[in-house]
């Protein structure tokens, strides 16, 4: 009897390690499970004549904008959650025949993403960046912002979301260069918002080690599973809040 009794209870120890091993997906990353109804857009930032900020190697913010998102866009389908690019390509979003201002472009280019993620009625939106500080190059790490203003409860939702991502980049990318989410309110995506929206600044380009890292397949496959792990978390908690 105490034999069966032991097989039995080894048998369901050995269950139970399976069935939470299949929800693991590397150190720290459990998925929790986000909605199959959630949807996500993902801006690539910059694009096309736009470069973004620029290594001392010339490597370009935007190309590396662009790889970061489409991994993750990757990552978060294969959870079930419905992706939106507001660009797959090195191109702006204006004509391809369009003239005037670097500058008239840039902003038009903006408006439409912003238009993109309005319309998307997404649970949502996450812009990808690099950043810069030539002033000091010492200074690196992944950096969250969220809007400071927005309707409904936009805001409050999209600064949930930027603290756990925050978190998240802090335990797993940041080590001891530990940074806290912060408010922005000085480009268009972020201003008067209508879904949770935040940008991830993903490391310095004007760092010289960093900017080597962020060109890495490895690294940018490793923020992605930080970012995947944050974002699924954060659907999941927003779909037990709404039942």
């Amino acid at each position: 009897m105490k034999n069966k009794l032991r097989n039995l209870l080894t048998v369901v120890a050995v269950i139970a390690f399976i069935g939470a091993i299949q929800g693991y997906d590397g150190p720290g990353s459990v998925i929790t499970g986000a909605d199959k109804g959630a949807c996500v857009v993902l801006d690539a930032g910059h694009g096309g004549i736009d470069g973004g900020a620029e290594s001392f190697g010339g490597v370009c913010e935007k190309d590396i904008n662009l790889s970061i998102a489409k991994k993750l866009k990757q990552q978060l389908e294969k959870e079930g959650v419905a992706v939106i690019m507001t660009r797959t390509t090195d191109e702006g979003l204006y004509e391809r025949d369009a003239h005037g201002a670097i500058r008239t472009l840039k902003t038009y280019d903006m408006r439409k993403r912003r238009e993109i993620i309005d319309d998307a009625g997404a649970d949502l939106a996450v812009s990808i960046h690099l950043n810069s500080f030539t002033q000091d190059t010492s200074v690196r790490g992944a950096q969250v912002f969220y809007p400071e203003y927005g309707r409904g409860n936009s805001v409050q939702e999209s600064k949930k979301a930027a603290a756990g991502i925050q978190k998240d980049l802090n335990e797993y990318i940041n080590g001891e260069n530990q940074r806290s989410e912060l408010a922005k309110s000085d480009v268009i995506l972020m201003r008067d918002v209508v879904c949770p929206t935040i940008i991830v600044e993903c490391g310095f380009l004007s760092n010289e080690d960093e900017a080597s890292m962020l060109r890495k397949k490895s690294y940018q496959e490793k923020i992605v599973k930080v970012l995947k792990k944050s974002i699924c978390s954060y659907l999941g908690e927003k779909t037990s809040e709404n039942e």
